[in-house]
């Protein structure tokens, strides 16, 4: 398992944001069906987890 995926685990992300690393960035998408709330809060926990490594799609 990996570390991105423990880390949607560990905040319950698991069921709506998916991970893919593409060269040196980290690819999430997180489910548009979900709350603004929700996606606002995911978005929040990614980029304090991985900054601007990580970009961030809402699908």
């Amino acid at each position: 398992m990996s570390n991105e995926h423990k880390f949607l685990i560990t905040y319950g992300l698991h069921n709506f944001v998916t991970h893919a690393k593409s060269a040196e960035k980290h690819i999430f998408t997180i489910c548009g069906l979900e709350s603004q709330k929700l996606i606002k809060h995911a978005e929040s926990l990614i980029t304090g987890r991985y900054g601007d490594t990580a970009r961030i799609q809402v699908a």
